[in-house]
């Protein structure tokens, strides 16, 4: 279009999306695999169990083997483009976010490197940031290679400006990625021989953290502030035969149980809605509502106007049930397994 009317590049992406969603609908794929430059490196590569595979950009990605790091232009088949950086342990990669300001930040056991990738995206990035996050102040990056002995780790999350890293042991350190500091290391309101076995926050405000853990045979929730920055007064406990699947969104709570739903208000401690389920299957949420799943219907909860709408869900055969939840995929589609 060569006018100066907007309208031709408006049109040319709403095309290009929807042509994007049948591919989604009709599972149109292409399949690429990724070559390196040198035939030697391709090798000697071996993808490990927490190798790197995350998308910078819609068009790079950067995958790693041991401390190598590679960038790949993806806009059509792959093309290698530099590495550009190399990674401070070779114990592989457990948690990686692009952040703003065009930063990226990966996780190794409980190191934290942030690195400054550029924009457009540089050939070589900086290390602007490092440090253990259950330490209490950030360490020399001399020192790095020196540290062999890392706790146990359950995970990481990036919460706004806050960078959470969580210990099996039950503690989760809080840092600032403003500026760099730790902020809090808050211990878990439960005993040492608990296990942490999920924690999940929320994609609206208030943004809180929910924690369960499990004691026996009994699933505990609890509810982390960022505001307050400690645990909510709220708790929950329930008898679930399944890992748990819960969502926290707008200040409630939807946990999935075996053949029921349930939602609280945790800044009340009042329990919301109760619904039944012949098989309760999970718990997603998409803008401000949550999912809730079971073998052949969706039923949506408005967490702000509370109201429900209950969806069946049209199979492709009319015996079959939904068997696992699996994600929401692009804000538009939710992508199950059945039977």
């Amino acid at each position: 279009d060569n006018s100066l009317n907007p309208l031709g590049e408006w049109r040319l992406a709403y095309l290009r999306e929807q042509l994007l969603w049948n591919h989604w609908k009709n599972r149109k794929l292409v399949t690429e695999n990724l070559t390196s430059k040198a035939p030697s490196d391709l090798e000697k590569r071996r993808f490990a169990e927490h190798a790197l595979c995350h998308f910078v950009t819609d068009n790079y990605l950067i995958t790693s083997n041991e401390k190598r790091v590679m960038l790949w232009d993806v806009r059509s088949s792959p093309v290698y483009v530099s590495d550009p950086f190399k990674l401070l342990s070779s114990d592989g990669v457990d948690f990686c976010s692009a952040l703003s300001n065009n930063k990226v930040l990966i996780v190794q056991k409980t190191l934290v490197q942030i690195y400054y990738c550029g924009s457009p995206l540089n050939s070589n990035w900086s290390l602007e940031q490092s440090f253990f996050f259950d330490r209490a102040e950030p360490i020399p990056l001399s020192k790095t290679e020196e540290i062999r002995n890392f706790p146990l780790t359950f995970g990481s999350l990036v919460i706004g400006n806050y960078f959470v890293g969580i210990l099996s042991s039950g503690e989760m350190h809080i840092w600032s990625l403003a500026s760099g500091t730790k902020i809090k290391k808050v211990q878990y309101p439960y005993n040492t021989n608990d296990e942490v076995v999920k924690v999940g926050s929320s994609m609206t405000t208030p943004t809180d953290m929910v924690v369960v853990i499990r004691r026996n045979a009994m699933y505990h929730f609890f509810v982390f502030c960022f505001d307050s920055l400690d645990f909510n007064p709220f708790t929950t406990s329930h008898d679930n035969q399944r890992y748990p699947s819960c969502a926290i969104q707008n200040g409630l709570l939807a946990i999935s149980l075996n053949d029921h739903f349930k939602v609280f208000d945790y800044r009340t401690s009042q329990l919301v809605l109760v619904v039944p389920a012949e098989y309760s299957v999970g718990v997603l949420t998409v803008d401000d509502y949550f999912l809730l799943i079971t073998k052949n219907t969706v039923h949506v909860f408005h967490t702000i106007t509370a109201t429900l709408e209950s969806v069946l869900l049209g199979l492709v055969d009319q015996f079959e049930d939904i068997s696992r939840l699996t994600d929401i995929i692009c804000g538009k589609f939710l992508i199950m397994n059945h039977y």
